[in-house]
């Protein structure tokens, strides 16, 4: 028992040894103190301070500094009562008359029934000629920054700390408002997202360009882009983020006029590259007015009103079925009129999609809707000056058609996405296979429009009015076929003219070309043979009265589609073999009542 008790005593000796040997070699004073203002002991550090331990031990505060005041003392004690703990700044006398910047911190400890204070005085001399040295350098900084031709505002925790008079000048934000307004609230809402996730960043020490672009709100409420030279400063003894900011309004406004003028540019580029093209199509059809071929009366007095036509700006309206040349004739009028020095510019409105007609006709700007990734020049833009074809001008949709019907009275349109009035000068002319009286009477096309369209109609006679162009046809096709499959045929048997005179053609002159390529395929010498090219299209035609064309027809594309797999469209579709367009032989299909073996009614 008695061991264990010297141990516990031994232990208590080595604490009380450390504790003191610990309070002597510290850097700062401790000093004890009753309320008495006794002071009952100091360490070593108080020498720092010309100071002798013995100068304090058992003498009071008041007979060390004697200007001390006692009722100050009094009130002091009191404080700590309350608080417990005191830190306060202040300066302490040396002994030979100097004064020491220190900061005191009291603590109230209660020892055997009397109340003492613990108290820590360190040295702040350092720390005071740093803080005055800061002082003066943000001073310096500040009459720089006050003179800048930039606003600079100084950003720390997030608010605003100091706003220099030239972002006053700029964004109306004034000196008074420091610290009371946050930095994103300077922000513009279209640019908060992407500049609070760079100042973020900048918080995070990412390396991260020093220079990017914003834009500010001015206290007005105005949109001013900016440019962001930010850097790190010290502020108020601490690090703070220093904005240089740039109004750059006069240099946005320079670039997005440059902008618009590159734009001009290349909407003319892109107008002048496709007047090119539409020229060079032009050049590499072999289509034109010579081209022509014709012996028959009707066919000829046809041209005569081409002719007579063709030196007006009149809308012109071509009817025929399919295959009968009618864009043949829009070309020819084109090449003999006024305008045939500028393009002429086809749009089939039966072969594009409803929802993209529009665009096609007047065009569109970028992002006007889903996929319109760049500005596009419509095709009455394109032909402003030259003469626009609406081929298959039947299957216009009926809200097309009310803007159509306005271009042609007016010659005005609005590009989509963009609400600016568009005047062009543009010589109309349409074509169509479709009954467009059938077409008004059920309101699939609009009476005004058709009134519009029908200025000078021209019907192209379908191939089997005028089968004494057959001869003449065949020869030119022959000729013109010879070089593309690489025979040449010097013979055309009158059989050949007159099984093919026997025939139909419900797919007209484009249909014959057809035959045409395909039997000189087939014939293996000088002399053109028909094969099986014309024999499985259609029978013999059959004496008068006893069929009707509709049932000639009928059986004729039901057996092309049988041929084909019931395939219309493609390479490989009935329509190909026909001559006809798609749209059309569906057209013809659900008015005959042609339907695939197994299909419901």
């Amino acid at each position: 028992m008695k061991d264990a008790t010297d141990n516990l005593m031994d232990d208590r000796e080595k604490a009380l040894r450390l504790s003191h040997f610990t309070i002597e070699r510290l850097s700062d004073v401790v000093l004890w103190m009753d309320s008495e203002g006794r002071i009952h002991r100091v360490n070593e550090a108080i020498r720092q301070f010309g100071y002798e331990p013995s100068d304090f031990i058992g003498k009071t505060v008041y007979d060390v500094f004697p200007v001390r005041d006692r009722r100050s003392f009094e009130e002091t004690w009191e404080e700590l009562r309350e608080y417990r703990v005191l830190h306060v700044e202040t300066a302490m006398p040396t002994k030979n008359g100097g004064l020491v910047p220190v900061e005191a911190t009291a603590h109230l400890i209660e020892f055997e029934g009397k109340e003492f204070t613990c108290s820590l005085i360190r040295d702040i001399s350092e720390r005071r000629r740093s803080e005055e040295a800061l002082r003066e350098s943000e001073e310096q900084y500040r009459n720089l920054v006050e003179m800048a031709n930039d606003g600079i505002i100084i950003v720390q925790d997030d608010l605003v700390k100091y706003i220099n008079p030239r972002f006053t000048e700029i964004f109306g934000f004034g000196a008074d408002q420091n610290g009371q307004i946050f930095f994103k609230e300077l922000i513009h809402p279209d640019e908060l997202r992407v500049t609070l996730e760079y100042y973020r960043h900048h918080l995070e020490g990412k390396d991260i360009p020093a220079m990017y672009e914003s834009a500010l709100v001015h206290q007005q409420g105005q949109k001013i882009p900016v440019e962001f030279n930010v850097g790190i400063v010290p502020w108020q003894g601490r690090p703070a983020f220093i904005f240089e900011i740039r109004d750059i309004t006069e240099r946005k406004r320079s670039e997005e006029e440059l902008r618009q003028a590159l734009r001009e540019v290349e909407d003319l580029k892109d107008r002048l590259e496709k007047e090119n093209v539409y020229l060079k199509d032009e050049i590499k059809l072999t289509h034109n007015f010579e081209n022509l071929i014709s012996q028959n009366a009707s066919f000829l007095r046809m041209l005569g009103k081409v002719e007579q036509v063709a030196s007006t700006d009149a809308t012109v309206l071509i009817l025929g079925e399919t295959g009968t040349g009618k864009e043949l004739i829009a070309r020819a009028i084109h090449n003999i009129s006024a305008r045939h020095d500028r393009p002429l510019v086809k749009v089939n409105c039966a072969a594009l999609p409803e929802n993209l007609i529009e665009s096609e006709l007047f065009g569109h700007e970028k992002g006007a809707f889903t996929g319109a990734l760049t500005r596009k020049v419509g095709r009455f833009e394109l032909a402003d000056g030259g003469t626009i074809f609406l081929d298959e001008i039947g299957d216009l949709p009926p809200g097309l058609q009310v803007k159509l019907l306005r271009v042609l009275q007016d010659g005005e349109f609005e590009r989509l996405g963009n609400p600016h009035t568009f005047k062009v000068n543009v010589r109309v002319i349409a074509a169509t296979n479709r009954d467009l009286d059938v077409a008004l009477e059920s309101g699939g096309f609009r009476e005004d429009l058709f009134y519009r369209l029908n200025v000078f109609p021209i019907r192209v006679p379908p191939l089997r009015e005028r089968k004494d162009d057959i001869p003449l046809l065949v020869q030119h096709f022959v000729e013109r076929c010879g070089a593309r499959v690489g025979k040449k045929i010097h013979v055309i048997p009158q059989r050949v003219l007159d099984q093919l005179e026997a025939y139909r053609w419900p797919g007209n002159v484009r249909e014959l070309e057809h035959v045409i390529e395909r039997a000189m395929i087939l014939s293996q010498g000088e002399v053109l043979e028909l094969g099986d090219s014309l024999v499985r299209r259609e029978p013999a035609l059959q004496p008068a009265g006893s069929q009707k064309i509709e049932e000639v027809e009928r059986e004729h594309i039901q057996r092309v589609l049988e041929e084909t797999g019931w395939r219309v469209s493609g390479e490989r579709g009935a329509a190909k073999v026909l001559g006809m367009n798609p749209q059309t032989l569906f057209s013809r299909m659900k008015k005959l009542r042609i339907r695939r073996p197994g299909m419901a009614e």
